[in-house]
């Protein structure tokens, strides 16, 4: 890079700012315009280290084999802003066909809009917020980017996800192959839970995503968090969500060192196909259980006393006992929640087990929440299926931490620091040709604030600077 780049940014801030005091409304403002500035001076410095690196391409190149057609400009939107930079077209004399050396270099796909770090802003913020609200935070640093580009990124992201789903899984039941996870542990806890979210070109109202999580164990304290927790979650059929949950969970733990299995659920069949699948212990969802409690007896409370008390010895026939009992004394919609509790727990009695504290399930309420719901469930928010699967997904991944995986890959690019310090010309300019430049690009230099005591002594000195430390 020219050293007369590395003294035109700089002076341009100076100048920028010098501006500020005479034009600045407020400190809202002013915050405005220097961020501004900033952000100008860095897309000024990045277009040049790009057009050094393609310069640099430019002279290693296969001089036989590509052929130098013409510059070409490329805009793209960055964390700071909109740029343009000019790189140079070859035709590959080997294929007839025309390349960018530049973009190749820096995995820049044919219709890339968004610079990788961007479309990374955009992902973390479509996972987080609504399409339109993440483009509105977007536009503070990156003006122009609209609510569509952020649907467009996280589509792509969760397309990537739910295919790498359907791969993981169809390796394991349909191709037989064994996950080799790694991980030791006695014990697992897996819990699955359902969350109705408004469909969208649907013929029906709702569609269920499902949510697993596996995790080791809980902390110990007073607000106790799953230890080693893994999630996966999707708008698919029951036994399709184990099937992908095996296959996830089985590439992180050896599966066959595990002695315990419990799994939890609020009694839906398709959560029993779990403890099959897994040959483990089901366990009724406490937090189910206390909710069809309360719907049912809350008027009751000489009954929720009583039933609660006989459930507590897992005393199945003095439980059913109380509820009839119950349900002779209630009339009408009353009545009518005791017959349903009655038939949820005979449906769901072996799921009711005495643990210890430290084994206790319960925990897929807060995970549907914090994972799933406080995303999909927003005021107005609706979901075609494959937008409600893609969304799932990337919520699970985000909860493993794993997000960030999705993004479009991109080709290893040049190393930057490849470039030395010999091949960026820091030393090539003559300290007049350099001031004679700054003349005539950079006004302060020559205009109304040429005589202020910083543009004399300062910039001046700046600009007689021969080399850059």
């Amino acid at each position: 890079m020219d050293v007369r780049h590395v003294v035109a940014a700089v002076l341009f801030l100076v100048k920028g700012i010098i501006g500020l005091f005479g034009d600045a409304r407020d400190f809202g403002s002013l915050e405005e315009r220097v961020h501004q500035l900033v952000q100008e001076a860095s897309r000024m410095v990045f277009v040049w280290v790009l057009e050094e690196l393609d310069e640099k391409l430019c002279r290693e190149r296969d001089k036989a084999a590509l052929e130098l057609i013409h510059l070409n400009g490329r805009t793209m939107d960055s964390s700071f802003g909109e740029f343009t930079v000019k790189r140079r077209l070859y035709r590959d004399r080997r294929t007839e066909g025309y390349r960018f050396l530049l973009d190749e270099a820096l995995g820049w796909g044919p219709r890339q809009r968004l610079t990788p770090r961007l479309e990374a802003m955009a992902l973390e913020l479509g996972t987080e917020m609504p399409f339109r609200r993440a483009a509105k935070v977007l536009d503070f640093l990156a003006p122009g980017v609209s609510a569509m580009t952020v649907w467009n990124e996280v589509q792509k992201a969760g397309e990537k996800a739910a295919r790498e789903a359907k791969e993981r899984r169809e390796a394991v039941f349909v191709k037989g192959r064994v996950p080799r996870g790694s991980r030791q542990a006695n014990k697992l806890g897996l819990e699955g839970d359902g969350l109705m979210v408004r469909a969208q070109r649907s013929k029906k109202r709702h569609s269920e995503v499902k949510l697993v999580v596996a995790y080791e164990g809980k902390t110990a304290g007073r607000r106790r968090s799953l230890e080693n927790k893994r999630t996966v979650a999707g708008l698919v059929g029951g036994r399709e969500i184990w099937e992908e949950a095996a296959a996830d969970f089985g590439a992180v733990w050896d599966l066959s060192q595990v002695d315990t299995v419990r799994v939890g659920g609020d009694g839906a069949p398709w959560i029993r196909e779990g403890a099959e699948m897994f040959n483990g212990e089901y366990h009724l969802d406490p937090f189910h259980l206390r909710k069809h409690l309360t719907e049912a007896l809350a008027s009751d409370g000489v009954a929720y006393t009583a039933v609660s008390e006989a459930m507590g010895r897992l005393d199945r026939a003095e439980t059913m006992d109380h509820l009839n009992l119950a349900a002779k004394r209630a009339r009408g919609a009353a009545r009518r929640r005791i017959l349903d509790l009655k038939g949820y727990l005979t449906a769901n009695w072996d799921g009711l087990r005495k643990l210890p504290e430290e084994d206790r399930l319960g925990a897929i309420e807060g995970q549907v929440r914090h994972t799933i719901s406080r995303r999909m469930k927003r005021i107005g928010a609706r979901w075609t299926e494959q937008g409600a699967d893609h969304m799932a997904k990337l919520l699970a991944a985000k909860s493993n931490g794993e997000l960030l995986r999705y993004l479009e890959p991109r080709p290893a690019a040049v190393a930057t620091d490849s470039l030395t310090e010999g091949e960026l010309k820091l030393a090539t300019a003559r300290p007049e040709d350099v001031e004679a430049w700054l003349q005539a690009k950079v006004p302060a230099l020559t205009g109304p604030f040429a005589g202020t005591p910083w543009i004399k002594h300062v910039l001046r000195e700046i600009a007689s600077t021969q080399r850059v430390a």
